[in-house]
């Protein structure tokens, strides 16, 4: 091939090139828990919570979140996945201008999501939530539009289990208990992650 030929390859390939989407990105920012640290307690009092490393269903080892150009994408890992509990994973999401929660709600078979604000729920038709309990992985995912597109994410995720006989009349009694974000601690509110900027 002659230089003037490489040139006009060159020139040909090059535009069509930049006419290739570019690939999303996402920064991810993936935290770690302490194996083990769930708490039980009986009642709402948090002083009285005592460890109960033998609870692996709502046990928090590994929280990924990815912070996409459209899209957010929470990964909770779990010591392990019972395919009937009665869990609550709570994911709460701090933005510069607001905080949302997700609850995600699992009585068995399809979890169902849901998100709010201060002021009540937020329609976010796109709002997801996949359990694999082979792996004990829990996803959830929404659009950054329903967030009002934020720059950047600070995410907390807690896991609450009942007891079974509990779970068909809740009324105060045993309670177990994970922040994915704490090592053996329970406090009022979830602790956050780190900030993840969108990618």
């Amino acid at each position: 091939m002659t230089p003037r030929s490489g040139l006009r390859l060159l020139a040909v390939v090059l535009p069509l090139a930049l006419l290739v989407p570019a690939a999303a990105h996402a920064e991810k920012v993936v935290t770690k828990d302490a194996v083990g640290d769930v708490l039980v307690f009986e009642g709402e009092s948090f002083e009285d919570a005592l460890p109960a490393p033998e609870q692996t269903n709502i046990d928090v080892v590994r929280t990924a979140v990815s912070h996409g150009d459209s899209r957010l994408r929470v990964r909770v890992q779990f010591r392990a996945l019972e395919p009937q509990a009665y869990q609550f994973t709570i994911i709460e999401i701090a933005t510069s201008d607001a905080k949302y929660e997700i609850s995600v709600e699992r009585l068995g078979g399809k979890p169902v999501a849901s998100l709010s604000r201060r002021r009540g729920d937020v329609e976010c038709r796109s709002l997801k939530a996949q359990v694999d309990t082979s792996a004990g992985v829990l996803t959830t995912s929404l659009p950054t539009s329903c967030l009002v597109s934020p720059r950047w994410v600070r995410v907390g995720v807690g896991a609450v289990a009942l007891d079974d006989d509990e779970a068909v009349q809740p009324d105060g009694g045993t309670v177990y208990a994970d922040d994915a974000h704490r090592a053996g601690e329970i406090r009022e509110r979830i602790a956050s992650g780190p900030k993840v900027r969108r990618g």
